[in-house]
C-alpha cells in the first residue's frame, strides 16, 4: 500500500509520524527535510505538504492519505469531489474559527479556508454577502490593520489570535488527524483495525445554529 503523509514541513507532520511509527512499526528517522520516502513493510510512505495530501489520494499516486480533517474538507468542497475520511481518534485538535477584534463589524473575510468559508457563508443569516479574501496562513497582522477585517483561520491555542488583538468569534469546524481515501478505495484494513470500524467523518461546514 503507498501512504501519502505531511512532510517536516507541515504542522501535522509529528502527530502523523507517531501515528504511522504505531500504526506499522516505522523505524526509520526522518534525518533532513529532503528526504521524502520512507519504507515500513510493505508499505511506501511519500511525504508532502499536507494540504496536497487529498490531491495526491485523488490522482491515485497513493492509495491513502493522512491528514488534517480541515484540509480534507477544504479540498472536496473546492474541487466538489467526494473523499472517504476516517476518524483516527485524538492527535492535536484545532478548530476553524471565524476571528475578529472584538466589537467590530465586518465587512470582508480573509480565509485560509475559502471554500469551507464560502459553504459557512451561503447558510449564514447574518454574514451571507460578505466578500472572501483568500489567504496562505498568517493572516492575523492583517485581520487586525483591517478595520473592516474578519477570518476563518485554523485556531489550535489561540495564542497567536490574542497577540494581534483577535478573538475566536466561534468555530466552524474542529478538526485533527484523519486518514482518507477516494470512495470505495480504503483498505479494508489499517494497522490490525478494520477500516470498517473507524469513525466516517461528514463533508461539512456548517455554523452553530442562529449565526
Amino acid at each position: 500500500m503507498r501512504i501519502c503523509a505531511p512532510s517536516l514541513s507541515s504542522r501535522l507532520h509529528m502527530p502523523a509520524y507517531a501515528h504511522l511509527r504505531n500504526t506499522f512499526g516505522l523505524t526509520e528517522e526522518i534525518e533532513q527535510h529532503r528526504q521524502l520516502r520512507l519504507q515500513a513493510g510493505d508499505h511506501d510512505i511519500l511525504l508532502c505538504r499536507g494540504t496536497d495530501v487529498p490531491q495526491i489520494v485523488a490522482l491515485e499516486v497513493a492509495d491513502v492519505g493522512l491528514t488534517g480533517y480541515d484540509v480534507a474538507v477544504e479540498w472536496a468542497l473546492a474541487n466538489n469531489r467526494e473523499l472517504d475520511i476516517r476518524d483516527l481518534g485524538p492527535s492535536r485538535a484545532s478548530f476553524v474559527c471565524f476571528v475578529a477584534v472584538p466589537g467590530r463589524q465586518v465587512g470582508r473575510i480573509y480565509s485560509e479556508y475559502p471554500a469551507i468559508t464560502t459553504r459557512w457563508l451561503t447558510e449564514s443569516r447574518q454574514y451571507d454577502q460578505l466578500p472572501i479574501v483568500p489567504m496562505h496562513g498568517s493572516s492575523e497582522a492583517v485581520i487586525a490593520a483591517d478595520p473592516l477585517g474578519g477570518g476563518v483561520l485554523l485556531v489550535t491555542s489561540g495564542d497567536t489570535l490574542r497577540a494581534n488583538g483577535l478573538s475566536d468569534v466561534f468555530p466552524l469546524l474542529s478538526t485533527d488527524l484523519c486518514l482518507v481515501s477516494l470512495p470505495g478505495r480504503m483498505p479494508e484494513r489499517w494497522g490490525g483495525q478494520p477500516t470498517a470500524e473507524l469513525p466516517s467523518l461528514p463533508v461539512s461546514a456548517k455554523p452553530p445554529i442562529g449565526r
